[in-house]
């Protein structure tokens, strides 16, 4: 199977130049594909002046990016309580899909959502049918598009693996939807040899408000078969810092194996944070100045791409 990498950048805060430049040096480390981040997405949809920007800089770089995070947070999340509201969100997705999939995108990489069960306390079997009616809205979409809806596992009690296998099944093996695996989120739920719950950044605990933090360990054996694309970073197994490879606490020599392994997967993309200092998250893993896209092209490299 051919290994397709694509690169994450925050492609949203940068100028046209900046945005050529930082592409170029990304070239000249031997990249050529990328990922459409949700922030760049919503650019995207509110500019045709910004999608033909995109496609020009694709020709002219001889770029692609063939890979995308949909819209994301309360308001675009599947699980989404506002039923007067999810009409809209719908819509933008089904926009943000068609734009994705005339760039080549065939995964669409979503969240179930967590602010409703963290913050507002609202029943996972509340939201459970709300993730599932989001998929199914979608799906025709999907399947005009050639595009698979990808559901990706997070660390909180809505979208642990477990919770994400039970919505990807509810749909019988539909070839139009799949699972997008993030290798930081699994490794905060993986228990580990000295790990304690009291170890993590206080915002877990918020989220594991109904009964604690429970460990899931093997996510990636639960999700395996159905994994399409994947999302690459380490962290500490405490927090969701987005580090680079062998900067937290993965098991590269593991993990990889397992994802190359997945009979599904379209695509790898890479979720690396590039900046230092601190963010939402806790103090980040990359050296001052933040990380090098030629560190981030090695280290990718090492891993087998």
């Amino acid at each position: 199977m051919e290994r397709k990498l694509s690169y994450y950048f925050d492609w949203s805060s940068l100028s046209n130049e900046e945005f050529y430049r930082t592409v170029r040096e990304f070239v000249d480390n031997g990249c050529r594909r990328f990922v459409i981040t949700s922030p760049l997405l919503q650019q995207l949809m509110k500019s045709d002046e910004k999608v033909k920007f995109l496609r020009q800089l694709c020709a002219d770089m001889e770029v692609e990016f063939p890979s995308v995070h949909a819209l994301y947070g309360k308001g675009y999340d599947l699980n989404y309580t506002n039923l007067e509201g999810r009409p809209a969100m719908f819509a933008d997705h089904i926009k943000a899909m068609e734009i994705a999939a005339s760039f080549g995108c065939r995964t669409y990489s979503i969240h179930v959502g967590a602010a409703e069960h963290c913050y507002d306390h609202i029943p996972l079997d509340v939201l459970r049918p709300l993730a599932k009616d989001g998929v199914e809205k979608l799906l025709p979409t999907a399947e005009k598009l050639d595009m698979i809806i990808a559901v990706e596992n997070s660390q909180e009690p809505s979208n642990t693996a477990a919770e994400v296998v039970g919505i990807v099944n509810h749909f019988n093996n539909h070839p139009n939807v799949g699972v997008c695996y993030d290798t930081g989120h699994a490794n905060m739920l993986a228990s580990a040899p000295g790990k304690t719950r009291d170890q993590y950044e206080p915002y877990v605990a918020v989220c594991w408000w109904d009964g604690g933090l429970v460990h899931e360990d093997n996510a990636i054996e639960t999700l395996q078969s159905q994994i399409v694309t994947c999302h690459i970073h380490d962290n500490t197994g405490l927090s969701d810092l987005h580090g680079m490879p062998f900067d937290g606490t993965i098991n590269w020599t593991e993990l990889m194996p397992k994802l190359f392994a997945c009979p599904r997967m379209i695509d790898f993309q890479t979720e690396v944070c590039m900046n230092s200092g601190r963010n939402w998250a806790g103090r980040l893993l990359a050296p001052a100045g933040g990380y090098s896209i030629r560190r981030l092209a090695d280290t990718f490299r090492y891993l087998g791409f």
